[in-house]
């Protein structure tokens, strides 16, 4: 970013412990959330934690360092998945 502030307003989602903020991207960037656009793309799969959360148990860990296939996803993040897929739209108040 060119220094300026995102003031765009999103759902945090934590996929670990499930807490649930609703915060400007800059905000949540400075409480530690890991979120789209601060942290990585909408779209992309990668960790959507909270400040207090580690990834171990993230849809990414599990996918990249557990190497399991998509149809063999646990519901949580099969869920976690279809939000990512559908970023913005999915996570706006």
């Amino acid at each position: 970013m060119n220094g300026a502030k995102d003031n765009t307003i999103i759902r945090h989602i934590c996929e670990n412990c499930g807490k649930e903020e609703v915060l400007c991207s800059e905000d949540g960037f400075n409480q530690g959330w890991d979120y789209p656009p601060k942290m990585g793309a909408f779209k992309v799969i990668s960790p959507r934690t909270c400040g207090d959360c580690g990834i171990q148990t993230t849809l990414w860990w599990e996918i990249t360092c557990n190497k399991t296939p998509p149809d063999q996803l646990n519901a949580r993040h099969q869920e976690t998945l279809k939000r990512i897929l559908t970023e913005p739209e999915s996570i706006l108040p």
